[in-house]
C-alpha cells in the first residue's frame, strides 16, 4: 500500500469489488468474471484509491504491463468523488511506477467526447498518436490513441 498525499493507493486484487467499482463509473461496466479473468493474466495489474487506509475504494485503475508499455485497459472514480484530484492522483502515481520500473511509455484511449479525460491526460503530458474510427458504440464515436513517453 501507497500513501499519497490525498488518500492511499492499494493493490486491486478483489475482482468483486472492482467490478463494483466499474459499475458505479461507467455505464457499460465490465462483469466481475471478465475481472476475474483478468486476474489470472500475467500481464494484468490494478489498483484501488481511498480517502482513508482503511475506506472503501473510490477510485481504480487497470493496466495491461507489457514490454516497454503500460497499457491503460479502464480508469474510473465514482462520480461522487469526481473532480477533487482522485483521477490525477492515479495517473500521476502509474507514471511514477512507470519511471521506477523503467517502462518508458503509458498508452491508452479515450472517447473523442470525453473532454475531462482528455483535459486530465493531455495535462499530465499525453500526446495523441491515432485516431481510432468508430471505436465506441455506446456512446458511438472515436477514439483518441494517447502516449506518454516517461523520461
Amino acid at each position: 500500500m501507497w500513501k499519497r498525499p490525498k488518500g492511499w493507493i492499494r493493490k486491486g486484487e478483489d475482482s468483486a469489488w472492482l467490478a463494483e467499482l466499474d459499475k458505479s463509473c461507467f455505464k457499460k461496466a465490465w462483469r466481475e468474471e471478465s475481472f476475474s479473468r483478468l486476474m489470472k493474466k500475467s500481464w494484468f495489474r490494478a489498483w484501488t484509491w481511498h480517502a482513508e487506509a482503511n475506506s472503501k475504494a473510490s477510485a481504480f485503475l487497470v493496466v495491461e504491463d507489457l514490454p516497454d508499455l503500460f497499457s491503460i485497459l479502464r480508469v474510473g472514480v465514482v462520480p461522487e468523488c469526481q473532480r477533487q484530484g482522485i483521477g490525477k492522483e492515479m495517473i500521476d502515481f502509474l507514471i511514477q511506477l512507470a519511471r521506477n520500473e523503467q517502462v518508458p511509455n503509458i498508452l491508452l484511449e479515450v472517447h473523442e467526447c470525453n473532454l475531462a479525460a482528455q483535459h486530465l491526460y493531455f495535462a499530465s503530458g499525453f500526446r495523441q498518436i491515432h485516431r481510432k474510427k468508430g471505436y465506441y458504440h455506446d456512446p458511438s464515436g472515436n477514439a483518441l490513441v494517447l502516449i506518454k513517453a516517461i523520461s
